[in-house]
Formats: C-alpha cells, sequence, structure tokens
C-alpha cells in the first residue's frame, strides 16, 4: 500500500516543482524594480560629477502609464511626445517643459543588461545633461515580458511640482541649471519623428527610423493610427525600421460635369416634292368579232359547200324554165 502511494506522490512532486520552478524564474526575471531604475539613472549622473534626479510623483505616474500602454499593444516602441504627455500630466506647473523617455523591454532583463541597452548617446541624456532635475519610473509586466520607462525632466519656471521632498541631493535642483548648458536644444523626446514633405502630386510617404512607433507617427502627421493601419494594411501596431509608410495618397481629382451649350439650329420645314403617281392601267375590252357569212362559208368543209352550190344551181335552173313555160301569153 505504501509503494502504491510513493509511486504517485514522486510523480505529483515533479509536476509540482515543474509549475513552481517556471513562476520562481519569471520572479527572478522581473526582478528590477522602478526604484532600481532610477537609482541606476543617478549612479551614472553621480559619476559624471551631475547632481541626482529628483523622484516626481507626475513623472512616475506618466512612465507608469506609459509602461502600462506599451504592455497593453505588445510593443516596445515608443508612443511619443513625452514632452507633451509629462505637461498634460501636470508636471511644469504650466511652464516650458523638456523631457526624455528611455524604454527597455526583455523576458530576462537585469539591471545591467538595461544599463548596455541605454549606453548610447541618445539614452545617456538624462545621465549626461545638468539640465534636467526631475525622474520618474514605471515597470509592468505582461505576457512574461516585462517593460521599464524612465521619463526624465525639467521646466524653464523652475516648478517642484509633484517632485518628493524627501529626494535625495538633487531635491533642491534648480531648474534653470540647465540654462548654461544651452538646454534647450535638447531633443525633447529620445526618437522625434520629422514629417515628410508631400510631393508633387499631394501624397505623403514617411520612412521609418529607429525607435519611432506608430502611434508617434500618427501624432506627428496629425492623423490616427486606425487610418495608418488601413492605408498601409497593417493589422497590429508593430513597424520596422526602413519600413516605408504611406501616410497620404494622392488624391483622386475629381470631375466636375461641364455643361456645353448646344447651338440651337433654325429648323427647316422640309418641302414636299409631289411624288409621280403611278398610272393605273385603264383595261380596254376588245369586242369579241360575231363571225360573218363568209366566216361562217370559211368553216363549212368546201366538197360539200361546192355540191350545195350545184343543186342550188340545178334548182335555180330549173325554176327558171319553169317560170318562162309558164310565162302567160299576153291578150290581143
Amino acid at each position: 500500500m505504501r509503494r502504491f502511494h510513493f509511486s504517485h506522490i514522486i510523480p505529483s512532486l515533479f509536476l509540482i516543482l515543474a509549475l513552481v520552478l517556471p513562476l520562481a524564474r519569471v520572479r527572478a526575471e522581473s526582478s528590477v524594480s522602478a526604484g532600481d531604475l532610477i537609482s541606476l539613472v543617478n549612479s551614472i549622473r553621480t559619476g559624471n560629477g551631475l547632481p541626482a534626479l529628483s523622484v516626481n510623483s507626475i513623472l512616475m505616474g506618466t512612465a507608469e502609464s506609459t509602461a502600462a500602454t506599451m504592455a497593453s499593444y505588445g510593443s516596445c516602441t515608443h508612443i511619443g511626445n513625452v514632452r507633451g504627455r509629462v505637461a498634460d500630466a501636470g508636471y511644469g506647473g504650466g511652464s516650458t517643459v523638456w523631457a526624455t523617455e528611455n524604454i527597455a523591454c526583455g523576458y530576462t532583463a537585469s539591471l545591467s543588461d538595461i544599463q548596455s541597452w541605454w549606453s548610447d548617446s541618445a539614452h545617456m541624456l538624462p545621465m549626461t545633461q545638468p539640465s534636467y532635475t526631475d525622474i520618474g519610473a514605471g515597470v509592468v509586466q505582461s505576457g512574461g515580458m516585462t517593460y521599464f520607462v524612465v521619463h526624465a525632466a525639467y521646466s524653464t519656471g523652475g516648478s517642484t511640482a509633484g517632485r518628493d521632498s524627501s529626494s535625495s541631493s538633487g531635491s533642491t535642483t534648480s531648474g534653470t541649471s540647465g540654462s548654461s548648458t544651452g538646454g534647450n536644444s535638447i531633443s525633447q523626446y529620445i526618437f522625434g519623428v520629422i514629417t515628410s514633405t508631400p510631393k508633387a502630386d499631394g501624397s505623403i510617404n514617411h520612412k521609418v527610423l529607429y525607435g519611432q512607433a506608430l502611434s508617434s507617427i500618427a501624432e506627428a502627421y496629425g492623423v490616427t493610427v486606425e487610418e495608418l493601419q488601413t492605408l498601409n494594411g497593417l493589422s497590429g501596431i508593430d513597424i520596422y525600421e526602413g519600413d516605408v509608410l504611406i501616410i497620404r495618397k494622392a488624391p483622386t481629382p475629381t470631375v466636375s460635369p461641364t455643361r456645353t451649350s448646344t447651338l440651337q439650329r433654325p429648323t427647316r420645314t422640309p418641302t414636299v416634292t409631289p411624288r409621280p403617281r403611278t398610272p393605273t392601267p385603264t383595261h380596254t375590252i376588245t369586242p369579241t368579232p360575231v363571225p360573218g357569212v363568209l366566216d361562217s362559208i370559211a368553216s363549212v368543209d368546201r366538197p360539200t359547200l361546192g355540191f350545195g352550190l350545184v343543186i342550188v344551181s340545178a334548182i335555180g335552173l330549173v325554176a327558171m324554165i319553169s317560170l318562162s313555160l309558164f310565162k302567160k301569153k299576153p291578150k290581143p
């Protein structure tokens, strides 16, 4: 009986381990927190002799929201216009705002991985530019993927709206500290979208550059993501460096119907030409000839006729003789 239980318990233990170990691995993979990202940025800043950035609750919110949006789309691309988004969230208190955004995504991303991904000059802006004063970070997990976002910003008015007073040494840094470095020339977001000039036929195409997102391209051209998806036959939001997107097709010329005036010519009254009438043939009655005596004689057989004439002549001769014999003598 014990053997029976052990034969079932051992496979069950293996099954439980198979389920638990992947969960433990996922937790290990997503061990980088928003605080770790902020500490990474500030450690590099201080290593460059710059003051640490102050944690700002507004920037924490925008970074978290951006990571959640990326996770909902399942795409590791910039949303675009980070400057406008943090200003709309209230950062800067209405003053002029400058901001930059770093993102990273991975299934097994460690802090050292993220540091290596952000080692280029564009991603190093929050670590090398003294203009920035505030920072926020967000981390969101979805479908096994972890999305990391850092927002660094400053305002020309030196506003401290949303700044955490308990932050480290960078908490009292004025927003005007970047004035001597020409901070206005710093890119407002890492991968801006430079719009293309319309062609002669009115069409617009855009070549996708590294780091550009479909949403930021749509925003730059004043169209919607759905319009770009329809024009380019996209089922999702994934685009790649070097893709050429149709922003606007050449307008189809509309042909307006042109009314052509018809010259009214005078109507000629047709002249009736008399048609020659074909004479109706008149039937002439031909009289049927009445046969005469000669015709009747001609139709009599000649021998019979001759015989008849001889008889008639004989009779006539007899009659003449008879008359001459019986002729009365004249009275004395």
